[in-house]
């Protein structure tokens, strides 16, 4: 692996976050209500933020709403004590993490290091790590998969589809981690290089899809009773469950150094689905 830019000589070891190390957006930033969003780590020319499930991270064509790069950076320019201590001079996401999903968000602080760390991404020099949610499967199947079909944007819908023709290269690999007896899998998918929608469309091709994911045929979240069937309190046959229920939970910024590993447990709310499922401690 070649270094490049700002990584030839040893990065600054990124702080690890802790409860009270977190940045604020007052609404009508992030929407209608004040969030507070932890900071994972931090480096010299990067910051990573845990991105609720909801958030846009960049201004995409799919997607409406604020986004954390507008965000950031209207924060950045009103002064506000928390960015400023940063030593940025404007933020930049690393990559596109489409608002549905939660997870490892990566800003990098300075024009240099958005160039170099977009450079990376774009080589293929990044790893990912992804979990998600899915309907089990037959016994017997696989339970390590992989899938490479090439991805074109839908010429009306805000989705990805497969296409041998004009797609453009994208490969997912897939495992399965857990299984419940109450009919559902956790997935986890790896990637160094992903394009909007990639893990969720080739889950799809695999037949996994996501729970949760419309889009691209995933099953709903089952009700209360479904996953307690003796219990009778008010509201067991609402969903269990509401949203994506897909979280990228690592990012490798630079493979081989633990430093610029970035590790973001599940939401709340998807730790709580894992339980219940028999998915999770």
């Amino acid at each position: 692996m070649s270094n490049r830019g700002y990584f030839v000589s040893n990065p600054p070891v990124p702080e690890k976050s802790n409860k009270k190390n977190a940045v604020g957006f007052p609404p009508p930033l992030l929407g209608d209500k004040p969030l507070r969003l932890p900071v994972l780590a931090e480096a010299g020319d990067w910051l990573a933020l845990e991105k609720p499930a909801g958030v846009g991270v960049r201004a995409h064509p799919w997607d409406s709403g604020p986004d954390m790069d507008a965000a950031l950076n209207a924060q950045l320019q009103a002064d506000k004590p928390e960015l400023v201590r940063l030593a940025a001079t404007l933020f930049g996401s690393v990559y596109y993490l489409d608002p549905a999903i939660s997870g490892v968000a990566v800003f990098a602080k300075h024009r240099e290091a958005l160039a170099d760390l977009r450079n990376r991404f774009g080589s293929g020099e990044c790893r990912f790590r992804f979990q998600f949610v899915a309907a089990a499967q037959p016994a017997g199947s696989e339970a390590t998969l992989s899938a490479d079909a090439p991805l074109l944007p839908h010429n009306v819908k805000p989705k990805m589809i497969p296409s041998t023709a004009k797609g453009k290269k994208a490969l997912t690999g897939f495992r399965r981690t857990a299984e419940s007896p109450k009919g559902w899998a956790l997935w986890e998918a790896r990637v160094d290089f992903f394009r909007p929608h990639q893990v969720r469309a080739h889950a799809a091709v695999l037949e996994i899809p996501v729970l949760g994911d419309a889009l691209y045929g995933g099953p709903e979240a089952p009700t209360q009773r479904e996953l307690h069937p003796k219990k009778q309190r008010s509201g067991v046959n609402l969903p269990a469950y509401e949203g994506l229920a897909l979280h990228l939970a690592e990012v490798e910024l630079i493979p081989g150094q633990p430093e610029a590993t970035i590790s973001c447990e599940p939401p709340k709310h998807l730790r709580l689905l894992l339980r219940r499922m028999g998915l999770g401690t």
